[in-house]
């Protein structure tokens, strides 16, 4: 502890100032009366847009390292970077998740339900309280640097989650996706323990930078190999933990049915925030605590088949979705197995400029999921004037002449999420796709390509229903009333805000390419 420089503190304020802000919603609820409670939305989106500002001002702070990625092969060079006796890593990959998560929460609040609606059940101050809690939870875990910050920051943004899920209290729906998040949640926790220590019971550590006990076993000390067993418990246990959380096969069976039953708010915070805060984790546990060849060229050839299932499984079973929102959910695994090609790497070239590249094409493709997922997400959480909620594709019939506006938006995100140019997931894919191939997995990206073009299938079926099915057909004997926003102004911005991002994204990947580099 005395060597702890405590005056570090100060480069987490971005996290402090969402927790800050979490505390002072949930304060503010207990001092508010009814009629007073719709500035609690007002409170919590100035908390995250204040972090948000913060995470930027971080990134060009003169303090803050040069670093991109802090890897194994660049560790002694990178060293500036830790901070807190190497409690947290501060390197721009991290701050990149900072303000994805910010992003991510600023949106959910957009998309969230009035704070005066009679019929709410979730819109609280501890809603918006537990919502701020998730962001700087995931921003913590973005920058977690041993396993003990590791699994207090995964504890912070889950039970968050696992409360929100389950928030909407009048639902069934909600409440068996909150016990179903909670449980499996807990077991894949458990998992990641047990691997936390065997790590340490083989090498007396718990940071993500192996020790001199681990170098001496990826330098085959005979000393050392007797350890060896213990790694790949550890490496087992670890990544199964790891893959739970983004949802990739044969861990996903827990997405659907929680994407479905929790509020849409919370899924779009889901779909995002903690996909990216978990991806951070696997980027850190592949490239520095296993980032050895010796250990790499292990467990590589495995991960280039779960990413194959992974993007197979996630768009088989969305075509065969009739709920809106639980295709966006398989559609969601089908991009994790995208992205976990950006993690192949062959034997002798995990250079860290490699690394780095990879890891940027993985930014990049967050954020761009991220902007056109939350926006999806927000247009699914519209309703029409009688109440029908626009969940099924059959209730987005006609929706183009009633709203051209929401209409239009819907199918930029819809195209976007099958990879069509110029939107920027096409580029976000074309980027992942061109690093596989790089690396030599010609077979795996192959696939992927050839899964995100059998992705249009059920991407374009909304586009069709808005389009091209006439309001009323085919199942209604009426025409349906206009589509309109039960959550007035606020999610049509979000919808429009991340429609013009989706394409301003790709029409300037230049400039978001240098922000990211």
């Amino acid at each position: 502890m005395s060597n702890i420089d405590w005056s570090d503190l100060g480069r987490l304020t971005p996290i402090g100032v969402v927790l800050g802000a979490s505390l002072i919603v949930v304060f503010l609820d207990l001092a508010l009366s009814h009629k007073d409670r719709y500035i609690l939305p007002w409170a919590a989106l100035t908390g995250v847009v204040l972090g948000l500002i913060a995470s930027i001002q971080s990134t060009v702070a003169p303090e803050v390292t040069t670093v991109w990625f802090r890897d194994l092969n660049a560790a002694a060079l990178n060293a500036k970077s830790l901070i807190l006796g190497g409690a947290f890593c501060l390197d721009h990959f991290g701050l990149a998740i900072w303000i994805i998560a910010c992003v991510a929460g600023g949106l959910s609040i957009l998309c969230s339900p009035p704070a005066v609606d009679e019929d709410s059940t979730i819109s609280t101050g501890e809603y918006y309280g537990l919502t701020l809690l998730a962001v700087a939870g995931m921003m913590l875990l973005a920058v977690s640097h041993d396993f003990l910050t590791l699994i207090v920051s995964l504890e912070i943004m889950s039970i968050a989650t696992y409360i929100l899920t389950g928030s909407s209290r009048e639902s069934i729906f909600s409440n068996e996706a909150g016990i179903k998040y909670l449980v499996l949640g807990a077991f894949s926790t458990a998992f990641m323990l047990m691997g936390i220590a065997f790590y340490y019971g083989a090498f007396g550590s718990v940071s993500l930078t192996p020790n001199e006990a681990f170098q001496a076993l990826q330098m085959s000390n005979p000393i050392e190999s007797s350890r060896e067993s213990f790694i790949f418990l550890s490496m087992g246990f670890i990544f199964v933990g790891a893959f739970f959380k983004i949802g990739a096969t044969p861990f996903h069976f827990w997405i659907p049915d929680v994407y479905e039953g929790a509020p849409t708010a919370v899924t779009g915070l889901m779909a995002v925030g903690v996909k990216a805060a978990a991806f951070a984790v696997v980027a850190r546990l592949m490239f520095e605590t296993f980032g050895a060849n010796q250990f790499h060229n292990d467990f590589t050839p495995l991960l280039s088949w779960i990413a194959v299932a992974t993007m197979a499984v996630g768009n088989i079973l969305a075509m065969r979705q009739n709920s809106v929102k639980r295709m966006l959910a398989y559609s969601g695994i089908a991009h994790t197995g995208y992205l976990l090609l950006a993690f192949l790497m062959r034997d002798g070239d995990a250079s860290s400029e490699v690394m780095a590249e990879h890891v940027k094409a993985v930014v990049y493709y967050l954020l761009v999921y991220g902007v056109m997922t939350i926006g999806a997400f927000g247009v699914v959480s519209l309703v029409r004037e009688d109440g029908k909620p626009l969940e099924t594709f059959d209730a987005y019939a006609g929706l183009s002449k009633e709203n051209p506006g929401i209409a239009l938006c819907m199918t930029m995100f819809m195209l976007s999420l099958a990879g069509m140019p110029p939107f920027g997931g096409f580029f976000a894919k074309f980027m992942i796709f061109r690093g596989a191939v790089s690396q030599g997995y010609v077979l795996a990206a192959t696939l992927g390509i050839l899964t995100s073009v059998a992705s249009l299938y059920y991407y374009l079926r909304v586009v069709v229903a808005m389009y091209m099915s006439p309001a009323g057909e085919p199942h209604a004997k009426e025409a349906v009333p206009s589509p309109v926003c039960r959550y007035a102004w606020s999610s049509s911005l979000l919808i429009y805000v991340a429609g013009a991002a989706t394409l301003a994204i790709g029409l300037g990947l230049n400039y978001v390419s240098q922000w990211i580099g």
